[in-house]
């Protein structure tokens, strides 16, 4: 199965070559509607508890999705030298954050992942804690309210700044902000979103402005905007030590 994605990436025959180093940080784009592999020789490389996890979807597209975006990450693992797809082994963490069982024939590896729509994201380094969030740009009844009851103040009153045309991408550009943030924390909602600030200006940069309290630990990653694929937002979160961004699309 491995030899399979390595033929669709034209990646050479010696996976570690695809393992990033220690200043880098990976970041792969894969098409999770229609996926390179068949959702059968997809599901080949699941976990039992992850197909258990697929069937649980009511909807057959949100599952199909499910599998697509959970096998390929198991595959570019693979390919970045962790060992075979199936026999990757996942610890979770007190707020369901996972991290890759180490052993003796698999290199240690941070990574995250994110898919919404069409597209999954996922981000790796050879160490430190990162985070990513994709989000399709899509309708949202009662984005105003959601923004109220989930941003600080100030990035509400930025978005209410945006002409009308521009707040939606706004909206997105301020919430991958801040998921990338809490993901690459790992406490997930022992920090709330109100308790830091990043900018939520689609057109500016992505910044952390402000973060209070227990928030405060999250001062020590940088954020980027990712433009990757248009019709939608992402961004990612992870030590500054990590300069040197490469990119990679599956399709």
């Amino acid at each position: 199965m491995s030899q399979l994605v390595e033929s669709a990436l034209e990646a050479p025959g010696d996976k570690p070559s695809w393992r990033p180093k220690r200043d880098e940080l990976h970041l792969w784009l894969f098409n999770i509607a229609r996926p390179p592999l068949s959702t059968e020789e997809l599901i080949d490389v699941l976990s039992a508890d992850e197909v258990l996890r697929a069937k649980r979807f009511h909807f057959a597209d949100h599952r199909s999705q499910f599998i697509a975006a959970h096998g390929l990450m198991r595959l570019i693992l693979s390919v970045c030298g962790s060992g075979l797809a199936k026999s990757l082994a996942f610890s979770v963490g007190e707020n369901d954050k996972p991290s890759l069982v180490a052993t003796e024939q698999t290199q240690p590896l941070s990574f995250n992942l994110s898919h919404s729509g069409c597209w999954g994201l996922l981000a790796i380094a050879a160490t430190g804690d990162i985070g990513v969030d994709i989000e399709e740009i899509r309708s949202l009844d009662g984005m105003e309210t959601l923004a109220a009851d989930t941003f600080t103040p100030s990035e509400v009153a930025e978005l209410a700044k945006l002409p009308v045309t521009r707040r939606l991408d706004g909206f997105f550009a301020c919430w991958t902000r801040k998921e990338a943030l809490i993901k690459a924390d790992g406490r997930g909602l022992e920090i709330s979103l109100d308790s830091f600030e990043v900018s939520a200006d689609p057109d500016a940069p992505a910044a952390l402005l402000r973060a209070d309290g227990a928030a405060k630990a999250i001062s020590k990653f940088g954020i980027w905007d990712l433009p990757i694929i248009q019709g939608y937002r992402a961004a990612v979160a992870a030590p500054l030590a990590l300069y040197d961004f490469k990119y990679y699309c599956i399709i």
